[in-house]
């Protein structure tokens, strides 16, 4: 019985997931994770001169457990929607709502369901590519294979970190907050000690790694445990959003030249209805909380001389805002849309303007966050700058290519190596500009300046090309 739940469930997360992109995009997706683990096995011994073996270990488990978060925090945070979105279609997780089966057992086999998913779909094409590599490598492939069996663990870990904090939400906001600042704390305490077991067991042969998994996986038997079926708290009556509504679309009529501002107004209060502002904040916090810690972790755990500023971290700040528009397209299905005089562009405009006078407000926290933490508050306003900047610039490309099936499409490998293309080299830049900052203050403020500029001009471009792309697509 369990095997067939998860037979099922992994083919019905392939259905929705080609569903959006075209099949051969989503089928060329791991080809491309493929040729990431050869090229970086290749230039593996350029990419870790100078920098001390068990930090460049450590670095990489650090990466694979932040994978495992980010990746949690879209399968655990979104299956909501996903059920709103296509609870006609009977997903398998909806099975306990008519079938004797117990909640959690469901919740149990979704958990192994993503771990198997993307083990088949990223490691196995990461660990291909890594050991084709190695033979233009000094690592011999018998060592890459071990150093993958020992990231894997990572992975789980922070996918089953993120179930636990998913399974402590749907019980109460509170005790998924005191979830979250617990695992957090223990993961800082790690960071700072520089000791993973994982490690251990890649150098040493100990601990067991049946040990290793073991403690990996434990946050998510807790989760199996204590998860409830979720219930939405109770929404205000109809009446108090009609009343409500003339209001947000008099607050909302300074859109009018970039959107309607009436959709907008709608799209406000679909976000306040739905409760999705709650799921954003998580899934936005979780990856920056991360940032948060490597920016602690660069600064008192390693040695090294590479200076990440505040400047930096807005870079990747503003890079992470792509996820709370994918947000925005997970709110309610958009078909209803097709009875009224709305057109697709017009709806990715207006999701558009909410992304930017909605969610200013949570980048800027964890920006001023970092900047009180690296003790460099006074470029706190440049960083902003900078966040701002390759926040709109990502975030209106992402949407003139994917339009409202932003999470989906990006699986699709023609647009993510067009998305990468455009996002990735200026992203680089800045970054390179940020760490050359005390070379040469003014002439690194005048080239950040320009390249913002570059990038607030490549924007506008973007949001007019929305009209050509989407004017013919069809609502629904």
């Amino acid at each position: 019985m369990n095997q067939l739940l998860l037979w099922r469930m992994l083919q019905e997360e392939v259905r929705l997931n080609s569903s959006f992109a075209s099949r051969r995009g989503f089928w060329f997706f791991p080809l491309l994770v493929m040729g990431a683990g050869l090229f970086g096995t290749i230039l593996a011994a350029e990419l870790i001169v100078d920098v001390p073996y068990r930090d460049v270990l450590l670095g990489l488990h650090f990466s694979f457990l932040f994978y495992g978060l980010f990746t949690g925090g879209l399968a655990f945070f979104s299956n909501d929607f996903l059920e709103r979105i296509f609870g006609h279609y009977a997903l398998v997780t909806s099975l306990p709502e008519t079938q004797p089966i117990s909640y959690q057992r469901v919740m149990g086999i979704y958990f192994t369901k993503e771990l198997v998913f993307y083990a088949i779909f990223t490691f196995i094409p990461l660990i291909l590519g890594a050991i084709l590599g190695t033979s233009w490598s000094f690592i011999a492939p018998e060592r890459m294979l071990r150093l993958m069996a020992s990231l894997l663990p990572s992975f789980g870990a922070g996918l089953a970190a993120t179930f636990l904090i998913a399974s402590l939400y749907r019980r109460s906001i509170y005790w998924s907050i005191t979830g979250g600042s617990v695992m957090f704390l223990l993961l800082g305490i790690m960071l700072g000690a520089g000791e993973l077991p994982q490690i251990h067991w890649y150098l040493d042969n100990s601990p067991p790694l049946a040990l290793i998994w073991g403690v990996a996986l434990l946050p998510a038997m807790i989760a199996t445990v204590i998860v409830g079926e979720f219930q939405e708290q109770t929404l205000p009556p109809v009446q108090g959003y009609r009343e409500q509504y003339g209001e947000t679309l008099a607050n909302c009529k300074w859109s009018s030249r970039w959107a309607v501002p009436a959709v907008v107004a709608k799209e406000r209060l679909d976000l306040q209805r739905s409760r999705t502002g709650i799921k954003m904040l998580f899934s936005f916090a979780v990856p920056l909380t991360m940032l948060v810690f490597v920016n602690w972790f660069l600064d008192r755990g390693l040695p090294l001389e590479i200076e990440f500023n505040t400047i930096f971290w807005g870079v990747m700040v503003g890079f992470f805002g792509t996820m709370l528009y994918s947000w925005l397209n997970t709110m309610d299905d958009s078909g209803f849309y097709a009875t009224l005089p709305i057109q697709v562009p017009d709806l990715i405009h207006a999701r558009l303007m909410l992304f930017c006078a909605v969610t200013w407000w949570i980048p800027m926290l964890f920006m001023g966050l970092i900047a009180l933490i690296s003790r460099e508050l006074g470029l706190l306003p440049l960083a902003i700058l900078v966040m701002a900047a390759v926040g709109i610039y990502v975030v209106s490309y992402t949407a003139w290519i994917t339009g409202l099936h932003t999470n989906s499409s990006l699986y699709d490998v023609t647009i993510f190596a067009r998305f990468f293309l455009v996002s990735v080299p200026p992203m680089v830049l800045l970054a390179i500009l940020s760490m050359a900052l005390h070379q040469n203050f003014g002439i690194i403020l005048i080239a950040l300046s320009f390249v913002c500029l570059i990038l607030l001009l490549a924007t506008q471009l973007f949001y007019k090309r929305i009209e050509v792309r989407w004017a013919r697509e069809e609502l629904g």
